[in-house]
């Protein structure tokens, strides 16, 4: 008999294999049909979608229990305000506030950028807002978490407001996270009684004291100082607008506000599908996900993010010539491009509660801007019967735009670098240098974030 070679005992040993392999599976489903043909289901807690292994952001170890890391709010007995005594804020005693920066992936996705600790800004900020007895919440802003690597180094504390990068390139995701008196995080019971709620955003009419304040511009001017932070002068659009009326009108002006509330809590790692994972108005569920259009999403606003670009006209377009000559071409020459409004203001953070069934009143065709079920970002509808039960007033910077730049002559005395300069307190040739060689350099990670 002819011996058989140790190649084909190989190859029958696989295939054999192969055979148990594909017998074992099919035997572990109720037919070999669901198995070939892909009539396969998974359990939606145990999608590996929505796994999160690894922490995705700065705000999910924010408390930790690590040594030099923050401890959970807890606080039992404190005396606060109960202003939804028997709804999904009944308790709450802290709001972690998260802003995180990013870029459009279109159809309103973002991707978060990754976090450098070096960078010429910080790409993830927070700020503990803690209920009081008056029901004036407390703002602590988490200074650690807004000043630069190179601030840090010179033994400098960050500034008590939010450092924002305006312009059209650029996404803020705001996240928030509501804790009661025991340390519980609340937002899944939040996004259990979503039809009651939804958080809107503002221009503030008083700040976090709830007094009067005015919005500046903080854009350099030639009768400025040259360095140093510094709140500019009032912003011209809004002399004489001091009511929260008028504000809030002005609001699409400033910013642009997309919700992007999930199911969950934690389901929000699939920044690649429109619907997957984003919630439905009722009756609608996640299974209905495949067929959902822009109208059907439920709105609450634990999760959304910004656009920060105030380049339009009625928003505070500047025809004043800036004022400093650019450097990079090797004779002094004037920068052109129009110049807008840099705003410092602050965000009213409103949380809203209306009657059951009365959420979902906008029709879809409520207007040709604003095609939208649930109300606006910035506008509740009064037929909803909103009653306002937390109002949180936090301190933002826009103190520079990606748009004050022009990409075919970059330089470093052009608006978007010199704001930089003055409000890290580097010369502008530093700061410019220090942008392009810091901006990849010790980086956390947390760059697998979508919303």
């Amino acid at each position: 008999m002819k011996p058989i070679s140790p190649m084909k005992i190989m190859s029958k040993t696989v295939k054999i294999s192969r055979y148990i392999l594909v017998g074992m599976l099919c035997a572990s489903m109720s037919s070999c049909d669901d198995f070939v043909f892909g009539n396969v289901s998974i359990n939606d807690e145990e999608n590996p979608l929505i796994q999160k292994k690894t922490p995705s952001s700065g705000a999910e170890i924010y408390y930790g229990v690590e040594e030099g890391q923050h401890r959970l709010p807890v606080n039992k007995d404190a005396d606060v305000s109960n202003p939804d005594p028997k709804g999904a804020f009944a308790n709450w005693y802290t709001c972690l506030v998260m802003f995180k920066e990013g870029h459009s992936h279109y159809g309103g996705k973002m991707h978060g950028n990754a976090v450098y600790t070096k960078a010429a800004w910080r790409q993830e900020q927070f700020a503990e807002v803690h209920n009081t007895k008056s029901g004036i919440p407390e703002i602590v802003m988490d200074r650690h978490s807004i000043r630069t690597y190179l601030e840090a180094q010179r033994g400098e504390e960050g500034p008590a407001y939010f450092r924002i990068i305006g312009g059209a390139s650029k996404l803020w995701a705001l996240c928030l996270y509501f804790y009661d008196k025991e340390g519980k995080l609340l937002n899944d019971s939040i996004l259990a009684h979503s039809d009651e709620y939804q958080i809107f955003f503002s221009i503030s009419d008083v700040d976090d004291k709830k007094q009067q304040y005015k919005v500046m511009d903080v854009r350099y001017r030639d009768k400025m100082p040259a360095t140093g932070v510094i709140d500019g002068e009032e912003a011209d659009c809004f002399r004489d607008k001091d009511s929260f009326e008028e504000r809030q009108k002005m609001t699409p002006q400033l910013f642009d506000y997309t919700y992007r509330d999930t199911w969950t809590h934690q389901d929000m790692g699939d920044g690649v599908r429109d619907f997957f994972n984003i919630r439905l108005l009722p009756p609608l569920t996640n299974k209905d996900a495949d067929k959902a259009h822009a109208e059907d999403q439920d709105c609450i606003g634990l999760k959304g993010h910004f656009k920060f670009d105030c380049t339009d006209y009625e928003s505070g377009l500047d025809e004043r010539e800036w004022p400093l000559p650019l450097s990079g071409r090797g004779f002094s020459t004037i920068y052109k491009r129009q110049t807008y409004l840099l705003p410092k203001f602050y965000l009213a953070i409103r949380v809203m509660k209306c009657p059951k069934g009365k959420k979902a009143v906008v029709p879809v065709k409520y207007s040709a801007n604003s095609p939208y079920r649930c109300a606006p970002f910035y506008d509740p509808n009064p037929l909803s019967g909103w009653t306002e039960i937390i109002r949180i007033n936090v301190p933002i910077k826009i103190y520079t735009n990606t748009f004050d730049s022009d990409p075919t002559n970059i330089d470093p005395y052009e608006p978007f670098y010199y704001h930089i300069s003055r409000e890290i307190g580097l010369s502008p040739e530093d700061a410019f240098e220090y942008v392009f060689s810091n901006s990849g350099s010790g980086g956390l990670g947390f760059d697998a974030w979508f919303l």
